[in-house]
């Protein structure tokens, strides 16, 4: 199946009215009528102070909103006249909805596709919750591929210390440590690429797989990095905490599972042992602040123990013997006397990838069981930098990160072997 057949009829025909062009911009909203109107002249804004000689497309993705959300994007846009600039070539909206609502694989298929027909130079996505200077966001994200030919662009934030802590915990870790790259936010809502990845994602063929699916975003970040495209990170300011659905149950599912799925299809690179580099960054590579985030800790530990005696025979088809005993010891502690450490949290996360891998049991159930860990490890961290300032706890990220390259060579053998928990 061709990916022109992946995009409906009207929207296709949209793309051929445009014609080529040079910067491509996407964003998406779901029931955001007013948001969405005052998001879209910020975005056109951002790209008139940089790009007004260039020819430009925005597509607004309406994910199965239950109002009218394109009226907005289109009235209140000045249509290529922002802020007193005016464009000098051609700025056009594209449009397309769909029933339900879209999810990040939908949106990084629906741009790479429209990115390869319209023979972009530059592309980004912009998520629809960004908040502050959206204009300079827009920037942030294109001028490194447009002016200097890097292909894949990722973000950079300000997090609160108890925020992103899946990312800081295991993908950040991960990316460091078996990719040799310290991408920060290795899955990002906005992000920018060139029309040369793009071409190169489209050309492969995981578009239908489930595994993609769950971490199209990890996995773009991931293909740029194993196959030498240019890769570097932007700050863009404080990530806004907009509300979400998904319960910790699916983030674990899309995130864990998708970041597991990418591990199997880029093996051939990581096994070798990638050396690690330094990642061309602009501004700050980290920002933490003690921003004030309620937590209900008293709960994540009680999940955590019901959790682990619920599935103590999932768990131990998973795990090593010795790994499985030292989760079940900690289930049995009193909440002040636990801690789920660096290490044993680094081992299990490499046994629970091997284990899938391996496929000692269904995928997504073995996933689903890694949930209890988690809230274990969210409660130990909380914890241990109840005190901490925003310095304390990046020396406490870099422990980690060490302790997750001390366990490689582990890793790599279970990789290549079943261990006893695998049976």
């Amino acid at each position: 199946m061709s990916e022109e057949s992946f995009l409906s009829d009207d929207f296709l025909s949209q793309l051929i009215s445009v014609g080529d062009v040079d910067l491509l911009v996407g964003i998406s909203s779901h029931n955001g009528q007013g948001k969405v109107g005052q998001f879209a002249p910020a975005v056109e804004e951002g790209l008139l102070r940089n790009f007004r000689r260039e020819r430009i497309a925005l597509v607004h993705m309406d994910a199965g909103s239950k109002n009218e959300t394109e009226g907005p994007v289109l009235t209140e846009s000045a249509m290529g006249k922002q802020g007193g600039i005016e464009s000098l070539r051609t700025l056009r909206w594209i449009t397309t909805n769909s029933e339900t609502a879209a999810s990040p694989d939908t949106i990084l298929r629906t741009m790479v596709t429209a990115a390869d027909l319209l023979h972009a130079k530059a592309c980004a996505v912009i998520a629809p919750s960004a908040e502050g200077a959206i204009p300079a966001r827009v920037e942030s994200l294109l001028l490194p591929i447009y002016r200097e030919n890097y292909d894949f662009v990722a973000p950079l934030y300000a997090h609160q210390k108890y925020d992103a802590l899946l990312t800081r915990n295991l993908l950040y870790p991960i990316c460091r440590t078996l990719y040799g790259k310290p991408l920060r936010e290795l899955r990002a809502a906005e992000f920018g690429f060139s029309g040369r990845l793009a071409a190169h994602c489209l050309a492969r063929g995981e578009w239908q797989n489930d595994g993609w699916r769950g971490g199209a975003e990890m996995w773009m970040a991931i293909t740029a990095i194993s196959n030498s495209f240019r890769c570097a990170q932007t700050y863009l300011g404080e990530k806004s905490r907009a509300a979400s659905n998904a319960g910790v149950v699916e983030a674990i599912r899309r995130t864990v599972g998708g970041l597991f799925w990418c591990l199997e299809s880029t093996q051939s690179f990581w096994l070798k042992g990638a050396a690690a580099e330094p990642l061309h960054t602009i501004g700050p590579e980290h920002q933490l602040t003690n921003k004030a985030l309620r937590v209900e800790r008293k709960k994540l530990f009680q999940m955590y123990r019901s959790g682990i005696a619920d599935l103590s025979q999932i768990l131990a088809s998973i795990l090593d013997a010795g790994t499985c005993a030292e989760l079940v010891r900690l289930a049995a502690l009193e909440e002040n006397a636990f801690q789920l450490s660096n290490s044993l949290w680094v081992r299990t996360i490499y046994e629970f990838a091997a284990a899938y891998h391996h496929s000692v049991i269904n995928r997504d159930h073995l996933v689903q069981a890694f949930v209890p860990i988690y809230r274990g490890r969210v409660y130990s961290v909380l914890a241990e930098h109840r005190s901490a300032d925003p310095d304390e706890v990046e020396a406490d990220q870099e422990n980690l990160c060490r302790e997750f390259e001390t366990q490689k060579d582990f890793f790599f053998e279970r990789w290549k072997t079943k261990g006893q928990g695998a049976s």
